[in-house]
Parts: structure tokens; C-alpha cells; sequence
């Protein structure tokens, strides 16, 4: 007991009951179940906020689980996210004839943490490629997650308008982003480069919050924008098995 440090203990205690709460628990009810005091509560959820570990809502003042969780996982020894998400990716990647790509965001950014290539002479690589968020599908998904005040601020502007196919006027983009948040899915047709095409699907844990986003880029000379909405199934139940994978250690 005596090696044990105290204020880390404390905070530790405080993200698990984050994580254990189905619905997004306020500061006092993580202080009441965790045993804390209510300021050194505020004190050491500020703390696990600024590291990215929990995600304060702003319009409720509700906590939730943040993506630096899942960033640490991801640079474990093991790699145990990349690796029990890898055989979905190659899966994916070879019905498709596309890149397959899982992603996480941290600090309002997507990283790519894995893709898979298919075995064709024309490959997509997503490494390194920066794509605003309101032009990628796996963005749309991560704005249609954020709170009603933060994304207000994003859309005002200005936004990126890489091609002629990028949507920018804040309505349209509302609409994308509402079905994106009903239906977990999301698309891109030529919007960040008019070669290129993908949808993604929002791999979500047992509170319907993103954990990490799903996705396969396509070349658009070979897909049209019918046949990218009819992958929605598929990148639905890659997403489901993803998620199944993450909890149950790697078996489906």
C-alpha cells in the first residue's frame, strides 16, 4: 500500500467509473461513486481531461471516455487494437480491391493506426495524408460525435475546399453529418480528391460513444457513387466485428 501514490490512485479510480457508467456521468456522481472529494475530484478529472484520457461535454458538463485511451493502447508492445482489427482490415481490403484503414481520433485529429493493401498493381496510401475533417467520411463520422456548440464553431469556418465536390455550405454538411450519426456510417465521393472515394463506419462500444473509425478508400474510376452507398452493410458488420474483437481479446 505504502508504494502506491495517492493522487494517482485517485484519478485511476475516477476514469474507471467513467468508463463503467453507461450514460456519461457528471463530476459530482464520479466523486460520489469513486469515494473522492468533490474538489480534488474537478482537480484530477481537469488533469485526465488535458491528457485526453476522459472528454468533458460542454453542454452538460458530463464526462465520457476520450480517444488518448485508446491512442495508448495502440502504442502497447502488442499493439492489441491494430492487431485484433487486422484480419477485418485484409478481409476488407481484398472483397474491396481498396485500402482498408482504421483510425482514432485524439485532441480533435484522425490517425491512422493500420491499412490494409490490396494485391493490385493500383494502390491508395493513406500514410501521412492530411484530409480535413468535413471532406472524409471518417471525418463526418468524428464531427457528427462532437457537441452541438463545438461543431456550431466548426462549421462557421472557414472550410477547406480541396475540390468542386466538397461540400462546405453548413446546412448540407448538417445533413450528412445527422445521417452519419443515426446510421454510423458515412461517405466521400470525390471531396478531398476527385480520384478518390471511401465510407466508414463507427466501431462503438457498449454506450454507442466512436472508439475508432472503420473505412476503405476506392479509386472513383472505378466506383460510382451508387455502388459506394451499397458497401454501407458490409462496413456496418466490419465495424460490429471490430468492436466484438476489441472486447473479447480477438476472437469474433
Amino acid at each position: 500500500m505504502s508504494d502506491r501514490v495517492q493522487a494517482v490512485e485517485r484519478a485511476l479510480l475516477l476514469l474507471e467509473e467513467v468508463a463503467a457508467s453507461e450514460v456519461p456521468p457528471s463530476a459530482p456522481e464520479i466523486a460520489r461513486r469513486a469515494g473522492v472529494n468533490r474538489g480534488t475530484a474537478w482537480r484530477l478529472l481537469s488533469t485526465l481531461e488535458h491528457f485526453d484520457l476522459v472528454e468533458r461535454d460542454e453542454l452538460t458538463g458530463r464526462y465520457s471516455v476520450s480517444y488518448g485511451l485508446v491512442r495508448l493502447a495502440a502504442g502497447t508492445g502488442t499493439g492489441s487494437l491494430v492487431r485484433r482489427a487486422r484480419p477485418v482490415l485484409e478481409r476488407l481490403a481484398a472483397d474491396t480491391g481498396g485500402t482498408a484503414f482504421l483510425e482514432i481520433a485524439s485532441r480533435g485529429e484522425l490517425v491512422v493506426l493500420d491499412e490494409a493493401r490490396p494485391a493490385l498493381p493500383v494502390q491508395i496510401d493513406l500514410t501521412g495524408l492530411d484530409v480535413p475533417l468535413h471532406c472524409g467520411s471518417a471525418g463526418k463520422l468524428h464531427l457528427a460525435s462532437w457537441p452541438p456548440a463545438e461543431l456550431a464553431r466548426y462549421l462557421a469556418g472557414p472550410l477547406a475546399r480541396p475540390t468542386r465536390y466538397t461540400v462546405t455550405d453548413p446546412v448540407r454538411l448538417r445533413e450528412q453529418l445527422a445521417r452519419a450519426r443515426r446510421s454510423g456510417v458515412a461517405t466521400n465521393y470525390k471531396e478531398h480528391q476527385e480520384g478518390w472515394c471511401a465510407i466508414t463506419a463507427a466501431v462503438r462500444d457498449r454506450a454507442d460513444r466512436d472508439l475508432a473509425y472503420v473505412g476503405v478508400t476506392l479509386p472513383t474510376y472505378r466506383w460510382t457513387s451508387a455502388e459506394l452507398d451499397a458497401l454501407a452493410g458490409p462496413m456496418r458488420e466490419a465495424a460490429v466485428e471490430i468492436g466484438s474483437r476489441i472486447r473479447t481479446g480477438g476472437a469474433a
